[in-house]
């Protein structure tokens, strides 16, 4: 049976179709799905009585894939880290994706610590969760010196969590620099982003471990 010119259309269009069934890549298929959609708009075009619905709904197929293929080249952009960020980054953040840490850096608000600096008081309950990328953190009950908290270690976390009040002071050894998240905004911010939110705990969980460790070795010692 011979087959009509216009028939090769359809043809084509259902051939990436296939094709558009059959990558793996979010990306490939939503374009084979476009070229689909234009190969097919000049049949129904070129029919003795136009065929007006299905080049509408093709128009709309190609517009939305065509919107969600520039969202994800914006999503697939290389993520460029400020000097902070990258410092940050490397203090113990490489399990969650750099362009979800972006958002959750964005999120808090970078400070220059002066020496001596008030980071955490006893008796009263943190509002904030802190991360010094440099300086040190001493934390003393009374005047004694019960612990430090080294760059990258979380200040405030746990007593955040747990809701209770500080049962030390925390104070800038030296000069330093940190970033600070509310607690109330980065519990709704990580709410809506599960994943992020699991990494984001197994981090959590980890510094919690390494400062448990510490504090045995430091008895021990």
């Amino acid at each position: 049976m011979p087959i009509a010119p216009l028939d090769l259309l359809v043809h084509a269009s259902n051939i990436l179709l296939l094709v558009a069934y059959s990558v793996r890549d979010i990306l490939w298929l939503r374009w084979f799905a476009v070229a689909a959609a234009l190969t097919n708009i000049p049949f129904f075009l070129l029919q003795d009585t136009v065929l007006w619905p299905p080049v509408l709904w093709a128009c709309v197929f190609t517009v939305i894939n065509l919107v969600q293929i520039w969202y994800i080249y914006m999503q697939r952009r290389p993520v460029k880290l400020t000097g902070d960020e990258h410092r940050l980054y490397q203090l113990g953040f490489q399990s969650i994706r750099p362009r979800e840490f972006l958002e959750l850096t964005v999120l808090g608000s970078w400070h220059d610590a002066s020496e001596g600096e008030e980071m955490l008081k006893a008796g009263k309950q943190p509002e904030d969760v802190s991360i010094a990328i440099d300086g040190t953190v001493s934390m003393t009950r009374g005047e004694r010196l019960v612990g430090e908290l080294n760059p990258g270690q979380l200040i405030g976390v746990t007593l955040a969590l747990t809701g209770e009040p500080s049962p030390v002071d925390g104070h800038f050894r030296t000069q330093g620099r940190y970033i600070r998240w509310s607690v109330p905004r980065l519990r709704k911010f990580l709410e809506a982003r599960p994943e992020l939110r699991t990494a984001v705990l197994a981090h959590v969980q980890q510094d919690i471990a390494r400062k448990l460790y510490g504090s045995v070795a430091g008895s021990a010692a």
